[in-house]
């Protein structure tokens, strides 16, 4: 891009209010369409449709999770993760080419609880470039940390488009939601592969789906080799903030690894097909009586006070004193080796004999470690977002 077209855009931009795209704080709208990459060898010397770009750039031609077509730079020095987005490029191992984060992540409150953060807290000093929640894109800061590529989570094309033509940025909408479901799952494949092939990370990108399935393969034998099939609820699943008892999630990931509802019997399957959040009436959770708990620990609070109520005290979770909290899957989006972790630790508990070489600390670390980078679980226990068993009174 020229200088002469950024001074004009900076000016025109500063003339209008900061234009806000309506997003979930969780980044939980998603885009239908799958992901589909070519070279576009004919033209690799074009220039980007609608874009002012350095002639002797070289481009790739890629469909995105929206459905749009772009054109993007053969070698990406420089990218922006928007809405959720920035997690799956820590995890592809490009750390160093972002540029720019969202305010959210580096909030100390928020950012530095999230793992690809913690592993990573040299990226809370990067430039702020979009404040999240209702999203308000810093369009001037965008431009001046000139990135090559913009990964824009869970977006309709439309929005994109009108990011796209206001920056002059290719602008590349991913999946940054749920994982769960065997359709979630191969969106979630798509489109990390799509990052993948984008930030010349391909084969990492292959890596992390073959130790995904891996870990799921682990998971599934271990509680297979099991006769028992304990009844499991996870209260307090987030969507659009936090939630309490009666909001759960019928496909949680953490459940479906250990082979539900062949052996992890979650109660609330079949309430919906994919993983999301859900509301579920009183009645509803005491007719099916959960004999385990697990509370994400960023909603124990809120479950917690829910759980003081009299016509809760009869739940054989409570009265059996099996309750535990585990590190949130959701917050900001969906943290994809939390989700594994959390599978592990409850294995443990629901089936000791068959996890019984699993130390579910040392296994959380050795996740965090392949997916950001670095240990994080002491400080995330420090946190109050550890593994724990819990008395309910």
């Amino acid at each position: 891009m020229n200088k002469t077209l950024k001074k004009s855009l900076v000016t025109i931009l500063s003339i209008f209010a900061v234009v806000t795209i309506v997003m979930s704080c969780g980044c939980t709208s998603e885009a239908t369409e799958s992901s589909d990459i070519k070279n576009n060898d004919e033209n690799s010397n074009l220039d980007p449709k609608g874009l002012d770009a350095d002639k002797n750039t070289e481009f790739i031609t890629v469909t995105d999770m929206a459905g749009r077509t772009v054109q993007v730079p053969k070698k990406v020095d420089r990218t922006i993760g928007l809405a959720c987005t920035l997690r799956e490029i820590v995890y592809l191992g490009v750390k160093d080419k972002v540029i720019g984060i969202e305010e959210v992540e580096s909030d100390e409150k928020i950012g530095m609880r999230m793992p690809y953060m913690l592993a990573n807290p040299e990226l809370a000093d990067l430039s702020i470039v979009n404040k999240a929640g209702k999203t308000q894109q810093y369009y001037e800061r965008i431009l001046t940390a000139n990135p090559d590529v913009i990964f824009l989570g869970n977006q309709e094309a439309e929005i994109a488009d009108d990011m796209q033509e206001k920056l002059q940025i290719p602008v590349v909408v991913v999946h940054a939601t749920a994982i769960g479901s065997k359709e979630q799952n191969a969106k979630y494949d798509q489109s990390l592969r799509l990052m993948g092939k984008i930030l010349d990370k391909e084969e990492r990108a292959n890596e992390i789906i073959d130790k995904m399935k891996e870990y799921e393969a682990d998971l599934m034998s271990r509680a297979s080799k099991s006769d028992k099939n304990p009844s499991v609820y996870i209260p307090g699943r987030a969507y659009y903030g936090t939630n309490g008892l009666t909001t759960t999630d019928p496909r949680w990931p953490p459940f479906e690894y250990l082979g539900t509802n062949n052996r992890a019997n979650n109660v609330a399957y079949g309430v919906d097909n994919v993983s999301k959040g859900v509301s579920v009436s009183e009645e509803q959770l005491i007719n099916w009586n959960p004999e385990y708990m697990f509370i994400p620990s960023t909603a124990f609070k809120m479950v917690e006070k829910d759980l003081e109520k009299p016509e809760f005290k009869e739940l054989s979770a409570i009265k059996n004193d099996n309750v535990y909290k585990v590190p949130p899957f959701r917050l900001y989006s969906y943290n994809k080796g939390t989700a594994i972790a959390d599978a592990y630790y409850i294995g443990k508990i629901l089936y000791p004999d068959q996890f019984a070489d699993i130390d579910p600390v040392e296994k959380a670390d050795e996740i965090y470690i392949f997916f950001n980078g670095n240990p994080v679980y002491e400080e995330m226990s420090k946190k109050n977002l550890g593994f724990e068993k819990v008395n309910i009174k």
